[in-house]
């Protein structure tokens, strides 16, 4: 009988560990880090259709209509605008106190941004790029990445582009702007050209910039 006893009590206990671990995880999955402040057309997260107001959470990956818009704000005060067939995952946070945070990265995979920094120290920041890395210092930039390329302007502060062969180029002035494909920074120049993107129309690539896309205006 005792025998009996400790086995089941054994058991319980097992499976009660493995509820609350199993909770744990699932609200640390879901650990809500900003929300949607406009939306137009769809713009869907992980849990189906975003709204205004909606909650969204690290690890989450957000996706844009062909005609799709969205604003969100995180609990630092960040912006970032994403525009229509976008794509990215709000990758990693870490949080400082209940309003900053000590890591915010996101994983862009394809469309076009736009990011205003909050109140986290500038080292918080990453953006991932399947052509390099975004560096963000207290700035303000509009980006786009494409089938075989990616384009920053910034617009305010300072940024660092980093692409995948190990060149990094600084972004310094207002509308300093750096492309970059697979194997690299193709380029820089102090002022945005005709076409940013070879091939792609900028009202395409940097519809926040050239006004064909209209924001809200703290994410003007």
């Amino acid at each position: 009988g005792r025998n009996y006893l400790l086995t089941h009590s054994t058991r319980f206990f097992v499976a009660a560990l493995a509820l609350y671990m199993s909770f744990m995880t699932g609200a640390y999955a879901a650990e809500e880090i900003g929300k949607a402040v406009a939306i137009t057309v769809s713009v869907t997260g992980d849990g189906g259709p975003l709204r205004v107001s909606s909650p969204i959470h690290r690890d989450e990956r957000i996706r844009t209509s062909s005609s799709g818009t969205g604003q969100f704000l995180f609990h630092d005060g960040t912006k970032l605008a994403v525009g229509p067939n976008s794509s990215l995952v709000l990758d990693r946070s870490v949080f400082v106190g209940s309003s900053a945070f000590k890591t915010l990265s996101l994983k862009a995979t394809r469309g076009t941004f736009r990011w205003i920094s909050g109140k986290s120290g500038s080292a918080a920041y990453k953006i991932s790029t399947p052509f390099g890395t975004l560096g963000i210092r207290g700035t303000a930039v509009d980006f786009y990445i494409g089938a075989g390329a990616a384009s920053v302007i910034i617009l305010e502060g300072r940024a660092v582009f980093c692409g995948n062969n190990g060149v990094c180029k600084p972004l310094t002035r207002g509308c300093d702007m750096v492309t970059a494909n697979r194997n690299g920074v193709l380029g820089e120049s102090k002022k945005p050209a005709k076409t940013a993107v070879e091939g792609v129309r900028n009202d395409v690539s940097f519809p926040f910039l050239v006004g064909s896309r209209k924001l809200s205006r703290p994410f003007r």
